[in-house]
């Protein structure tokens, strides 16, 4: 049950700081200091649930669900920031690597975690 609730705040708390880092910094830096911003965004949240995780030993369905999905929804720091229809033709590309690779470098970190434990 401690698991379910901290998870919550998890969320909560990283969405709002996902949309804040969105706003401030990933859409108006250069794009390598969005790109390191990104990949820093998804290995602190891979350590977050995975210490969570370690530390609270939920059973499996609250593991995957409340766990790790979780993460990979809080890892996308812009997921419904902005209308997808609002971005300029020259801006998706951006929009696009900021919405996927933070996610794709949290399910790596999460191997990485895993199996060098």
């Amino acid at each position: 049950m401690i698991f379910f609730i901290i998870t919550f705040i998890f969320l909560y708390i990283g969405r709002r700081l996902g949309w804040l880092l969105s706003k401030s910094f990933l859409y108006t830096t250069p794009t390598l200091f969005s790109v390191i911003l990104c990949v820093l965004w998804g290995v602190v949240v891979a350590v977050c649930i995975r210490g969570l995780i370690d530390s609270l030993q939920p059973n499996l369905i609250l593991r995957w669900f409340m766990g790790y999905a979780l993460g990979c929804y809080v890892s996308i720091p812009n997921f419904g920031l902005l209308d997808e229809s609002s971005i300029p033709p020259e801006g998706q590309s951006r929009h696009f690597m900021i919405y996927s690779l933070p996610m794709f470098v949290y399910i790596a970190s999460l191997l990485i975690l895993y199996f060098y434990k």
